[in-house]
């Protein structure tokens, strides 16, 4: 008997091919926080087909430059197909950082999550206070404020597609009276403004409990995946 009919049979119900490109997102928390701070959103992104590396790292211990280093070595060995990224507050920064410096030829999109993209004058303020260093360091700590100038004016708008998520009450007094305007409680709403966002989002929710609610973990995906929130 011919095999024919056999090779045939295994033909159709043999499964095709996946032609979706790999894409790999890159998660950065924020200073003083953790991996764990980003699992919803990994979970998310997994869900949606992502491969996802939700990235830990000693956030008071070195200094942006020294981070983006750290973190290209990591995309390098980890990074597979199209590339995105999404980081929260000091992990936009590094990420903004990585991204100048390093730009990966298959970086696609990126999206911030409260992020001080001109530095905190929160920041400063409890600098002025004296307690700073002892809680955020010297390093990392020192560039996130608005008055280390040197170091934001060398640090341009990411150069692939970017959006931004902040948080506010929408009233232009914001969830603290120590940050003017409207804000989330850490970062002012103009603080997180960054000229050249693709989409740029405000949403009723204050600065680490923001990483938690649907509606920011649903617009941070649907950005990686249009474009828009």
């Amino acid at each position: 008997m011919s095999a024919a009919p056999f090779l045939l049979a295994a033909a159709l119900w043999a499964a095709p091919e996946s032609t979706a490109p790999v894409r790999t997102v890159f998660l950065m928390h924020g200073i003083l926080n953790a991996r764990v701070s980003m699992k919803r959103i990994e979970r998310a992104l997994e869900r949606r087909g992502f491969e996802v590396v939700n990235l830990g790292y000693p956030s008071r211990s070195k200094t942006i430059e020294e981070h983006a280093r750290w973190l290209d070595e990591r995309v390098r060995q980890r990074g597979r197909g199209e590339l995105y990224f999404v980081g929260h507050s000091l992990g936009s920064i590094i990420l903004r950082c990585y991204l100048d410096r390093f730009r990966p030829p298959s970086a696609r999109r990126f999206v911030m999550i409260s992020p001080p993209n001109h530095g905190s004058g929160l920041a400063d303020k409890v600098a002025e206070a004296g307690v700073y260093k002892l809680i955020y360091g010297d390093k990392a700590g020192r560039q996130l404020r608005a008055s280390a100038t040197d170091f934001w004016r060398t640090l341009p708008a990411p150069p692939i597609e970017f959006g931004i998520i902040t948080g506010g009450r929408g009233d232009g007094r914001g969830f603290s009276a120590l940050v003017p305007g409207d804000d989330d409680g850490t970062v002012s709403v103009e603080e997180a403004r960054l000229e050249g966002a693709a989409d740029f989002a405000v949403l009723p929710y204050q600065h680490t409990t923001i990483l938690l609610r649907k509606a920011a973990i649903e617009r941070t995906v649907r950005f990686l995946e249009t474009g828009r929130f």
